[in-house]
């Protein structure tokens, strides 16, 4: 027989692992259906409510247990491996082989888990994935060099803020503000090169369009409020990226002009192609991915990179990223019906190189007049609307290859595993 400690040590339990479902970047919808079905494992009916920074939990039972809450960090950090293991507790526990007990020690010991690799390495990667994403978007070696730079920053800034996942804005804007700065600076010590692409391809992975594209998912699955407040949360990232980016040049007009814009020589696309593969290793650092994810992560960003090459040769400079991002979620979903593998290894690396960020930053970088021509008309407005075709792209996936785990109208999720 249950005892009203039980009901309130279960709600507790059911609370840490929403957080820490958040935390592995799960869309708020999936959040709340793997809790309900984890407390179904244990015979209890749960009420769950998550939004972007709040997570509620209440076990519903003949004497009500309070409801407990808990503040939730806006833009959590990525660990494929935490991910992948948070995954499979729930569906341990949804197989009816977890108890409380032993499910509240796994997840202490999953949340303890910190990055399999060291530190140096890790911010090497930032720099190495920045100097090939800054090669993606037409950048030759100097521009390369440069975000390769800016990204050894941004690691900085980041894994020094790791400790308070409470300063995400001001991250946004010191690794802006430090970036552009040191960009400007080595117009001094380089040849003349691009600062656009150096300075995006250096801070992509603050860039806050995964944010942007998974409140769209969240929309588009009626979760209003979580895909609202994370939309708001998103603008506000570019905002202060666009404050850092606009304060470092107020300042360097002290010192002298602006640098003038020049054209960079952007490699052939079998070229790019490969660094993008050596960029595609660097992300498996950052993401925390696992040995098996290696072909999963590559693969996602050389897949998305071709598809979008070839759109754009048939349908111009834009292309399409409704129609690549729907080869990368059906890519992604087929994936993930392998065992203990998740569709978002593949999907979220290839999004970002679909994601709209760069666009975002040419807009920011119009407003100071520093843009390559036929890049002034880059709008914020135009940032929504890739994310929105990259959720419709997304959204037609799903029906060609459904998720192994669907939510369904009560807010359970079927059973299988790598559904990230």
């Amino acid at each position: 027989m249950r005892t009203e400690g039980d009901d309130e040590a279960s709600s507790r339990f059911l609370l840490d692992l929403a957080k820490a479902l958040h935390l592995a970047y799960q869309p708020s919808f999936l959040v709340e259906a793997r809790v309900r079905r984890a407390a179904k494992a244990w015979g209890l009916k749960t009420e769950v409510f998550t939004v972007q920074s709040l997570a509620m939990t209440q076990v519903v039972a003949p004497r009500r247990a309070p409801a407990d809450f808990a503040r939730l960090p806006f833009n959590p950090h990525w660990n494929l491996g935490r991910a992948a293991a948070l995954l499979q507790l729930t569906d341990d526990i949804a197989g009816g082989g977890v108890g409380l007990p032993e499910a509240r020690t796994k997840l202490d010991r999953i949340v303890a888990t910190r990055s399999p690799f060291p530190k140096w390495l890790v911010l090497l990667a930032y720099g190495v994935y920045g100097a090939a994403v800054a090669a993606r978007v037409g950048g030759g070696w100097w521009e390369m060099f440069a975000a390769l730079l800016v990204g050894g920053i941004a690691g900085v800034i980041h894994f020094g803020t790791l400790r308070s996942q409470r300063v995400d804005l001001q991250k946004s804007f010191l690794a802006a503000f430090l970036g552009t700065l040191v960009a400007f600076g080595l117009r001094f010590v380089l040849p003349p090169f691009d600062v656009v692409q150096a300075l995006f391809g250096g801070a992509v992975l603050l860039v806050p369009a995964m944010v942007v594209t998974l409140g769209s998912v969240e929309l588009a699955t009626e979760s209003v409020e979580a895909g609202m407040t994370r939309l708001v949360y998103g603008l506000l990232r570019f905002l202060m990226l666009g404050v850092g980016i606009m304060a470092a040049s107020t300042l360097w007009r002290f010192v002298g002009p602006l640098p003038a814009s020049s054209g960079a020589h952007g490699f052939p696309p079998w070229v790019t192609f490969l660094l993008l593969a050596v960029g595609g290793l660097a992300l498996v650092v950052c993401m925390a991915g696992r040995p098996r994810d290696v072909v999963g992560i590559v693969g996602g960003v050389l897949l998305a990179y071709g598809t979008q090459a070839g759109m754009k040769a048939v349908l111009g400079e834009q292309g399409s990223p409704m129609v690549a991002a729907f080869v990368l979620g059906v890519a992604g979903l087929l994936y993930g019906r392998g065992g203990r593998r998740m569709p978002m290894t593949v999907i979220m690396p290839g999004l970002l190189q679909l994601a709209p960020g760069f666009m975002g930053t040419q807009a920011i970088i119009a407003l100071l007049g520093m843009g390559r021509p036929g890049t002034d008309d880059a709008r914020l407005f135009d940032v929504l609307l890739v994310a929105l075709q990259l959720v419709m792209g997304l959204v037609f996936a799903t029906l060609v290859v459904p998720p192994r785990t669907p939510v369904d109208g009560d807010g359970t999720v079927a059973s299988g595993s790598g559904s990230a």
